[in-house]
């Protein structure tokens, strides 16, 4: 059977949800895989590497990013005749072997990217869809997307969704309202990578017409990606607190008076599941298809399109919380996900 070797290019990034998916199913990966069977290449840039008891860990070539990806990793993955399994989208134009898209938003809203990065993404893209082996997404909605954008039959496409047990392993952080001059219940949250797509003006627009409530979003914005930046002027009832550890995250979701993700496009969307399971008491989320895949009616939806100002929250059960949590599990991910693997290995 061939030796899969892991895409590690992700050890070198900041973490995001890609990134967030890539080490959590390794970490469950590790427990249930043969010894020896998997291989973690990372590049040489990494500091940071996880203990793993079975996964193989080796350092390859003196490249970085893209050029590591594309030439260190795919020779590497070549002279051994392995599989390649990629985790957050990027593969080897060559031999991309089992690749991960999580969303296919660079068709879906392409005027939220700058060009070079939507020229290089659509040919990554369109090149994994003809040659991958397999693909990999993280919810139905994003599956019937990459058929619908790029052609691929269904079969060839497998769910193997993202969840939430690593909030388990947060603590929270009981000094952060004072932090960042906070009272509990009295603001709304949101938070993520501000990326266009996640449709902040709304919150902005939402402040504007309600300037006795306040407003706080965490997150940075990577203005070499994204073509306009934040995309909003912030009145006063906002506050921009950048980017913030996981504790603090943790907590902020917890005491807001709901948690806020009115996102125009997701495959999935972590945090506001990663909100769910720290207690957070409301969620708003957008009405579009994922959040309801995954929320059912457990949530607040709000039309992304509108700027109206949501004067109630909808409070969520004990019931609904533990019902939908209990569709996700990193565990039961991993296994789908090794199951997937040995059908396509020689």
């Amino acid at each position: 059977m061939q030796k899969v070797i892991i895409n590690g290019r992700f050890l070198s990034q900041k973490v995001t949800g890609v990134q967030r998916y890539a080490r959590e199913i390794l970490k469950e990966l590790d427990k249930i895989a043969k010894p020896h069977d998997l291989v973690l290449a990372v590049p040489c840039e990494v500091n940071d590497i996880p203990s793993y008891k079975n996964i193989d860990i080796v350092r390859i070539g003196n490249l970085k990013g893209t050029l590591w990806e594309q030439i260190s990793f795919s020779s590497f993955v070549r002279k051994n005749k392995a599989i390649a399994l990629n985790l957050c989208n990027s593969a080897p134009l060559l031999n991309p072997g089992i690749v991960t898209i999580h969303d296919v938003k660079i068709k879906a809203y392409p005027q939220f990217f700058s060009s070079k990065f939507r020229i290089w993404y659509n040919v990554l893209f369109n090149n994994e869809a003809k040659r991958a082996k397999v693909i990999i997404t993280v919810s139905e909605f994003s599956k019937k997307e990459i058929e619908r954008y790029y052609y691929v039959k269904s079969e060839n496409i497998h769910v193997v969704p993202n969840a939430w047990q690593h909030y388990t392993k947060i603590n929270f952080d009981e000094n952060t309202l004072s932090r960042y001059g906070l009272e509990k219940g009295k603001f709304y949250f949101a938070m993520s990578s501000l990326e266009p797509n996640k449709n902040f003006k709304l919150i902005a627009d939402a402040a504007k017409r309600d300037s006795s409530q306040l407003f706080v979003i965490a997150g940075s914005i990577n203005e070499r990606i994204f073509s306009n930046g934040v995309g909003f002027e912030c009145p006063e009832n906002i506050k921009l607190i950048g980017y913030i550890s996981d504790e603090e995250g943790k907590t902020l979701m917890r005491d807001s008076k709901a948690f806020l993700f009115p996102s125009f496009y997701e495959g999935f969307g972590i945090p506001p599941l990663e909100a769910l399971s720290a207690g957070c008491s409301s969620i708003i989320v957008s009405d579009i298809p994922a959040m309801h895949e995954i929320f059912e009616d457990t949530v607040m939806f709000i039309n992304p399109l509108e700027a109206n100002y949501w004067p109630c929250e909808k409070k969520i059960s004990a019931e609904d919380r533990k019902r939908v949590l209990s569709k996700y599990s990193w565990v039961e991910s991993a296994k789908r996900l090794i199951k997937i693997m040995d059908e396509y290995r020689k």
